[in-house]
């Protein structure tokens, strides 16, 4: 592995690797990314940055991991539904083992007229419940909408800021565009997918889920704020200049208006859903005019 470079502010590089063909997903993605052909559509993640073997991000023309000279602590991407994704559930660090679970965040960058994402049980549903709905749905996936029912649903716009513990039973609905911070875990297990046919994991997706898991929401409207799970942290900037010294890599996400970042004598003027890593050390100052919005993603690989 190269040494690695001054601490920068990077841009992801779009590439076969990490621009994911998905059931589910729509037509933005492709666009957004300028897409090759030779990439099935329709495209529903591109994995802006990753070290995960076999999918790892290019930036500055190199692989991430050699640019960094380690790999990064999280994954970021960008979604992109047309329909909705699987009710699903990510497991939590396993203490015995060591092995990571999957805490993420999104920040919703555009949203059709009704779009929502589902996130936790409603109030009163316990595990026997849910447990004996989701057997209903997976023998006949005409029982879905029942289950979708116990699940508390999550009107989204541009902004929506919605920050997802491991063990909180979830999915993301159609017609969103969305960045999301994570664990650097792929795992999901997926506990009803209306019928498609796809590999469910139900025994293990129930084991995993906690009936009592909420998510944590912040809207556009609210005031700015610091969300904070286990291990992710997003820092909502209200408008105004803010100095920044990025004591861990540090996730910049603009979903409103635009968005400048001065760092190293140079100016970059992001748009909403153009993310960038600042590395560890950089000193950068991000400017949000009235009517932008902008969120800080960092995450703590120890458990609070």
């Amino acid at each position: 592995m190269s040494a690695p470079h001054l601490p920068a502010l990077l841009a992801p590089e779009p590439s076969l690797a990490t621009l994911k063909t998905r059931p589910w997903g729509g037509d933005r993605l492709a666009a957004l990314k300028r897409a090759p052909a030779s990439i099935a559509r329709p495209i529903g993640e591109s994995w802006e940055f990753s070290t995960l073997a076999d999918s790892e991000s290019m930036v500055d023309g190199q692989r991430l991991c050699a640019c960094l000279g380690r790999p990064l602590p999280f994954l970021a991407k960008l979604l992109d539904t047309a329909h909705e994704l699987s009710i699903q559930v990510h497991p939590d660090d396993d203490p015995v083992t060591g092995a990571l679970g999957k805490e993420e965040a999104w920040v919703v960058m555009g949203a059709d007229r009704g779009a929502r994402v589902l996130a936790g049980l409603r109030a009163g549903i316990d595990a026997a419940t849910f447990t004996a709905a989701v057997r209903r749905a997976v023998a006949d996936p005409a029982h879905g909408p029942g289950l979708v029912d116990l699940l508390e649903s999550i009107p989204v716009q541009a902004g929506t800021i919605v920050l997802v513990p491991a063990g909180t039973v979830h999915a993301v609905g159609s017609g969103i565009l969305l960045a999301e911070l994570q664990q650097p875990v792929d795992l999901t297990l997926r506990l009803f997918d209306y019928g498609s046919g796809r590999e469910l994991h139900v025994d293990a997706a129930l084991q995993a889920a906690r009936a009592g898991a909420k998510a944590t929401v912040w809207r556009p409207g609210d005031a700015a704020a610091r969300l904070t799970g286990k291990h992710l942290t997003l820092d909502v900037l209200p408008p105004g200049s803010h100095h920044r010294r990025a004591i861990g890599d540090e996730l910049v996400m603009p979903f409103a208006g635009t968005v400048d970042v001065s760092t190293n004598g140079a100016r970059h003027q992001l748009a909403a859903g153009e993310l960038r890593l600042a590395t560890r050390g950089l000193d950068y100052t991000i400017t949000l005019a009235p009517g932008a919005g902008a969120v800080i993603g960092t995450i703590d690989t120890a458990a609070r």
